[in-house]
């Protein structure tokens, strides 16, 4: 009998979910055309196509994940970081300030996000049976986001390759890897997290791009004064807003 994995599948919003793992080195320094798109209004997939059976196998896989579920994410944000230097240049800035704040952890640092990654997951695979709750939740960790798209650089494209990585490490966990049923969840859901993701970053950047274009133009300060302070504010808003999102999704970490 033909491996049912071996046929082409309705997975194509990430590059991981369709390209033998050999090749994906090549494709994160390819060309455009072959980068993933995990646009999922293409793929025709969501948080609904997931069978009932999938969605258990989600759950088991999950509770087979959890106890390493740090390490997993730390593994996924430090491969990021080699994909996308933008991403790990944010992170070292996230540290240095978080090196002198008195006032508790900097939510913007790397073992912040990896906590933050985690209970996100916790959320997600919790409320599975709600596709509303889940996109919003997704919608929301792009949205936090999408201020660094102006002065940092914060690209759409770090959304498909964190989609792409996520898979790749998620899906060889052994916890994962026994079971088609978990592999095949674990993939839509990742795929749909980054589509929401991406949809609430690029939705939330325009709105902040129209916001800064109508502040008045009456400041004497340099230009490179304005965009410093303008950094250090956004950093700063970013934080707050991580924070935040903290406290939306009841966290309490274990440290």
């Amino acid at each position: 009998m033909e491996d049912p994995l071996a046929s082409p599948s309705p997975f194509r919003r990430t590059q991981s979910c369709r390209v033998p793992r050999s090749q994906q080195s090549i494709l994160r320094r390819g060309s455009k055309s072959n980068r993933s798109r995990s646009r999922g209004r293409n793929g025709g997939l969501s948080i609904s196509s997931l069978t009932f059976s999938q969605r258990q196998a989600l759950v088991a896989s999950w509770r087979n994940i959890r106890p390493t579920a740090n390490s997993v994410m730390r593994k996924i944000f430090l491969e990021l970081e080699i994909a996308c230097p933008k991403v790990k240049d944010l992170f070292y800035k996230a540290a240095l300030v978080d090196a002198f704040n008195n006032e508790g952890n900097t939510a913007a640092t790397l073992d912040e996000h990896v906590k933050m990654m985690v209970k996100l997951f916790d959320e997600l695979v919790n409320t599975i049976d709600d596709e509303e709750q889940c996109t919003s939740q997704m919608k929301q960790v792009g949205c936090v986001h999408a201020m660094l798209s102006r002065s940092c650089g914060f690209s759409a494209e770090i959304w498909e390759r964190l989609g792409e990585v996520a898979i790749e490490r998620i899906c060889a966990h052994e916890g994962v890897i026994k079971s088609r049923e978990a592999a095949r969840a674990w993939r839509t859901l990742i795929a749909c997290s980054v589509d929401e993701m991406r949809s609430g970053f690029e939705g939330e950047a325009r709105v902040f791009s129209s916001r800064m274009l109508v502040v008045p133009e009456t400041s004497e300060k340099s230009s490179s004064t304005d965009a410093l302070e303008m950094n250090e504010g956004e950093g700063s808003e970013l934080s707050q807003r991580l924070q935040q999102l903290r406290i939306d999704f009841g966290q309490t970490y274990q440290m």
